[in-house]
């Protein structure tokens, strides 16, 4: 089993206008996809991604292919990093909603995830070590069509 970590943010008068600057230069060396690494050996890395309300996740680079679960439902902002600047989205989460991604070492993606809504909020997430691009990334909701 992997070390366990913590990191979160709580905003306190939110203003969530952009991710802040100060992370912004470092974004693309944070490989915390998580805020608790659960397990870790050679073949995945498991992270809970739990943030209560008014919690952000930091900035952070995801560049291996990976998945989430939701496990408790909620809703978020998040910031993304796109190649014409930074853009918002807003996104409920249902339990059991899952998104697979496929991104390798050509093509990270760097977002944050703030819970904005009055509930906590749950994922898992996994990423598959020393994997590469393969496909275009895909989801699924309970019950329906992936």
């Amino acid at each position: 089993m992997g070390n366990h970590h913590s990191t979160e943010t709580t905003v306190h008068g939110l203003a969530h206008d952009g991710p802040p600057d100060g992370e912004v230069a470092h974004a693309h060396l944070n490989r915390q996809v998580g805020t608790h690494l659960l397990f870790e050996n050679s073949a995945v890395r498991v992270w809970e991604v739990h943030l209560e309300p008014g919690v952000r996740a930091p900035l952070h680079c995801h560049a291996l292919n990976y998945f989430w679960t939701c496990t408790e439902p909620g809703t978020a902002l998040q910031w993304q990093l796109t190649g014409s600047g930074w853009r918002q989205q807003r996104r409920s989460y249902t339990v059991g909603d899952t998104q697979f991604f496929a991104y390798g070492d050509g093509s990270p993606v760097i977002h944050d995830l703030y819970n904005d809504g009055d509930t906590p909020l749950r994922f898992v997430t996994v990423e598959l070590l020393g994997t590469a691009a393969q496909s275009a990334p895909t989801s699924t909701t309970p019950g329906g069509a992936s």
